[in-house]
């Protein structure tokens, strides 16, 4: 499970706080910054989907009265582009009722971007 397996939800976890966490697990660097990108749209589209169309809850019926948060968690520091991308990402799914975070990959703890 990975970025470059864009069809496939990598994680999903459950918080005490009425949250469910889906999280996109990004070990590229960013040498080819536009096809990375491209990979990060079609796997943030993929996970939309799959909360919109119902079979997240389908699959884990305890998330159905949860918030949706997507998570990025990255190996490589994102570069300006990316964080650009990300800014407008994150806008527009909390505009669809989702929220959206991302952080590099720290070991056992995770430096997340709200």
């Amino acid at each position: 499970m990975a970025i470059d397996e864009t069809s496939i939800i990598d994680f999903v976890s459950v918080d005490d706080r009425d949250n469910v966490t889906l999280t996109i697990s990004d070990h590229l660097d960013w040498a080819a910054t536009q096809d990375h990108l491209l990979l990060l749209q079609e796997k943030i589209n993929t996970y939309c989907k799959y909360v919109e169309n119902g079979q997240l809850y389908d699959e884990y019926p305890e998330t159905r009265d949860r918030r949706p948060i997507i998570k990025i968690v990255f190996f490589h520091t994102p570069v300006k582009e990316a964080e650009r991308f990300l800014e407008k990402v994150k806008s527009t799914l909390e505009r669809e009722g989702f929220s959206f975070c991302w952080g590099l990959y720290q070991g056992d703890t995770n430096e997340t971007r709200v």
